[in-house]
This record gives structure tokens, sequence and C-alpha cells, in this order.
């Protein structure tokens, strides 16, 4: 017996939604093949949250977010958790050790009410060619090696104020202003105390650019979040820690406030 394909609770059609998703795994894959796709998979809804997939472990499904959200996070050898991405709709985790056969790389939870489609590697090769899958996948690649690289500029050359911002900016957008996350969360993904978070939103509610809900941040004026001229992580006195001297092997790093170093403000997630 096949799993539903709409949500009982809303009586969604999930072709539509799944569409909709633009799905970095499965881009270039035809209606008629997303349909008999779905006809196979399992959807999942998760009212609760749920670890999907854990560090270490076999993967022995993917999931494709089709509503919600799935945080992803690390345990290093010390034991010290680090909230590394929240994935929404579209995105797809455990593709990786689906395809190459390891065990899971980070530890997936979903957050309250999001629904995946679940699937395996012989799912996605039934229904999409080899040509465009190896394609998608080196597509995905490279947007998470931009990610990464952009994180650790992050980590290393803005002050903690400057990378709540910054997150907030990474985890919506002009068409999704809301984030749910707690404020805990939110410090985890800027390492920094819940405090300075706590700080940094309400200092933003009061000039207007965002607004704070139960479990929920909303992006009120991004122009202005994006204005906003970071200042430099706390060094040396008089130092500023991205400066590199002029006789070093390598030449001065642009200004952060852009990709192109040129002009002001907050890097554009």
């Amino acid at each position: 017996m096949q799993p539903p394909r709409t949500d009982p609770g809303q009586g969604r059609d999930w072709l539509s939604v799944l569409i909709d998703t633009r799905s970095s795994l499965i881009a270039g894959m035809t209606p008629e093949a997303m349909a008999a796709m779905l006809d196979q998979a399992q959807i999942l809804y998760l009212r609760r949250p749920r670890q999907v997939l854990r560090q270490g472990e076999v993967a022995r499904k993917g999931y494709l977010i089709l509503k919600g959200r799935i945080e992803v996070s690390y345990i290093d050898v010390d034991g010290n958790r680090v909230l590394a991405h929240l994935a929404g709709p579209g995105e797809a985790l455990g593709e990786v050790e689906q395809f190459s056969g390891r065990t899971c790389a980070a530890t997936c939870t979903t957050l309250p009410d999001t629904t995946v489609m679940v699937f395996d590697a012989a799912l996605i090769l039934r229904h999409l060619p080899a040509a465009l899958l190896l394609r998608n996948l080196a597509g995905i690649f490279h947007d998470r090696l931009i990610r990464d690289t952009r994180q650790r500029s992050v980590a290393m050359f803005y002050a903690a104020e400057d990378r709540v911002r910054i997150h907030l900016l990474a985890m919506t957008s002009p068409e999704t202003p809301v984030v749910q996350l707690s404020q805990t969360e939110l410090a985890g993904f800027a390492g920094c105390s819940r405090q300075t978070v706590n700080k940094t939103l309400s200092a933003l509610r009061a000039e207007g650019i965002v607004q704070m809900g139960r479990g929920t941040v909303r992006v009120l004026d991004r122009a202005r979040l994006e204005g906003i001229r970071p200042r430099p992580p706390e060094g040396l006195p008089g130092e500023d820690p991205r400066h590199v001297p002029p006789d070093a092997d390598r030449a001065p790093p642009p200004d952060p406030g852009r990709p192109d170093g040129a002009g002001e403000g907050m890097p554009k997630a």
C-alpha cells in the first residue's frame, strides 16, 4: 500500500509543493517523473522534533524537505555541539551518504511540523538520469563549499552582534522573512551567548528592523539589516584582527562588507 501524497491535515498536493521547492537534488526531473517518484516514496509528517540522521551512523534513507526545517548539528571529539546549518524546503539531507555509502557526517533533527519525502539512492536513480544527478550533486557540493567558506569568514572577522545579524539574513529571505528558532539556537549558530542574542534582537526590534514572536523572528526591514556596517571583533588595544601586515606573503583581505571588497554593509546572504 502506497503512502498518501497529501497531508491529511491540510489536503495538500505534494507534487505541486515539490515542484515549488525547486530542489537542487532533482533539478531537471520532469513533472511526470516527479509524480511517479512521489507514488513510490514515503511522505512523512513529523509534528514533534525527531532525529532522522545521526552522526557516525549508517544513513538508511535520505530526506527531502517539503515543508518545515531540519537542524544540522555536529559534535566534535570533546563533545562540543555545533549548529552547522538550518535546512529548509527543497534541501535534501543524507543524499551524500546514500550515494557514497559512508556514515552520517552530522546529526539532522527536524523542527516541529516538518514534512519530508523519504528516499534512497535507487528511487532517485529510477526517475533521474545519472548525468543529471551527477550535475546536481556537483552543484550541491559547490553551494555547500560557498556556505562553509562564508561561515568561516563570518566566524573569523565579525563581532558577535554582527554574526547574529548575518545569520538572520542567511536564514531568511524576502520571500520567507520568518525563521522559526529559539534564541538559544541562534546563539549556537552565531557562536555567542544567549544574552548577546537577546541584546542584539532587542536593539533591532527597537529600531523596527525585526519582530520577535514565540520561538520566531521576523525580518521587517531587510534592507536596513543588510546595510548595518559591521565592526571588527575585539582584539588587542588598537589592533584590528582583520589587518594583514604589508610585508606579509599574502595581500590584505578585501573589505568584508561586500564579497568583492567594494562598499559597505553586511555580506549578502
